[in-house]
């Protein structure tokens, strides 16, 4: 085995036998099987259940993402200061419990923004700043932080290769009811299994008094960075929200089409995550990520050319390769751009996916009722424009200004 291929390997090896990133990675599998079961199909339940329009579906993401964003960047920074995540992550996965059980009961567009609103504060960004820490403290992990970082998110594409799989096949048998349900229940399981695996004793506390000493409010950097990874996510959630209605209204294919399409991904995800991570190790964070942004300009063009659904098959495998820069990656360089406030990083990047929901269900909404659906790919295009000129033009930091 060559020395590259031992590096790989070694880092994913890390991952499942060291006790605490073992745990990060099964609570995000759990997780991404909760989310990956009805994410795909919540514009789809908006139409047909809620008797939504198109605009009205997307803009169900809207409240969800503003209150998660004013909310997780308080958190955020208050736990930085603390020292301590696991506390946030409990409360966080104990609201989307309560969040999400009721959906499976309403026939109310108002109740429904009002509990999606309530499920917008998520674990997902306090288990990788928890995942950083970790990394920090653990010497031998850190030249291997993007293989690390790319497997344990390889987690979440691991619970979303069920999920949606699963999701369509409770839609057939048992409805919507039973999807929110299942979907809460599976919330509920992620909390009991953290309060059992993750102990306090195991938590950095390096990492908390190095965070006491963190600089106050929000620094400009993260600003900037929140706004460039607001447009990359605004692609990413225009096509979670409004290509199933493409599968199902413009192709005419099945609910179960749609979790075929989203599963392809998060299979490819699997290979993709480790191996993004492992070239970023390799080739620089920032040079992976903007190479990454570079081939979402191009999925989304080719998305808006009305493919066939062969077409779109191919186009998922290639949109896994993305999401290893954008998803993975993109989060690594975030946090090296302040090093003192992780859970402040990690957050202001993580929240742009929910906050970007806005922007897409704007955009988007506002032209699908005027242009064939498949056409208001090109706007999201144009959101990939221009979050990589952010990008590139931001300056990464050297290990000297870092120390």
């Amino acid at each position: 085995m060559s020395k590259a291929e031992n590096s790989f390997v070694s880092g994913i090896k890390i991952v499942f036998t060291d006790r605490d990133f073992r745990t990060i990675f099964i609570s995000l599998f759990i997780i991404g099987l909760s989310v990956g079961g009805f994410m795909p199909y919540l514009t789809v339940w908006a139409t047909n259940t809620l008797h939504a329009t198109s605009f009205q579906a997307g803009f169900l993401f809207v409240p969800m993402s503003i209150l998660g964003l004013i909310v997780s960047f308080y958190l955020a920074s208050l736990s930085d200061k603390w020292g301590k995540r696991k506390p946030f992550i409990i409360w966080a996965l104990l609201i989307g419990t309560i969040s999400r059980v009721p959906l499976a009961f309403t026939h109310s567009y108002t109740i429904a923004l009002i509990l999606l609103a309530i499920g917008g504060f998520n674990a997902f960004s306090f288990f990788f700043a928890l995942l950083n820490d970790f990394i920090i403290k653990k010497e031998e992990s850190k030249l291997q932080a993007g293989t690390i970082t790319g497997t344990v998110r390889m987690a979440f594409s691991q619970g979303y290769i069920f999920g949606p799989m699963l999701g369509a096949l409770i839609i057939d048998h048992g409805g919507y009811t039973l999807l929110f349900l299942l979907s809460g229940l599976l919330s509920l399981a992620t909390l009991v299994w953290v309060l059992f695996a993750l102990k306090e004793d195991s938590m950095p506390q390096p990492s908390a008094r190095a965070s006491s000493k963190a600089p106050a409010g929000i620094p400009s950097v993260l600003i900037a960075v929140f706004v460039a990874a607001l447009f990359i996510f605004a692609g990413d959630s225009g096509r979670s929200m409004y290509l199933p209605l493409y599968i199902t209204d413009t192709l005419k294919q099945s609910v179960s089409i749609v979790g075929i399409l989203f599963t392809v991904t998060s299979v490819f995800e699997l290979i993709f995550m480790p191996l993004g991570g492992y070239f970023s190790d390799k080739i620089g964070v920032k040079r992976f990520f903007v190479i990454g942004i570079a081939c979402q300009v191009l999925y989304f063009v080719l998305t808006s050319l009305h493919l066939p659904l062969s077409g779109l098959i191919a186009l998922q495998v290639f949109y896994a390769f993305i999401l290893s820069a954008t998803m993975g990656v993109g989060m690594v360089y975030a946090q090296s751009l302040a090093p003192r406030q992780i859970g402040l990083a990690t957050t202001a990047y993580m929240t742009a996916i929910q906050t970007s929901a806005v922007v897409s269900s704007l955009a988007m909404g506002s032209l699908v009722s005027v242009i064939p659906l498949p056409s208001t790919f090109y706007i999201l295009a144009v959101f990939a424009v221009v979050s990589g000129v952010m990008f590139l033009l931001m300056k990464q930091k050297s290990a000297e200004e870092v120390s």
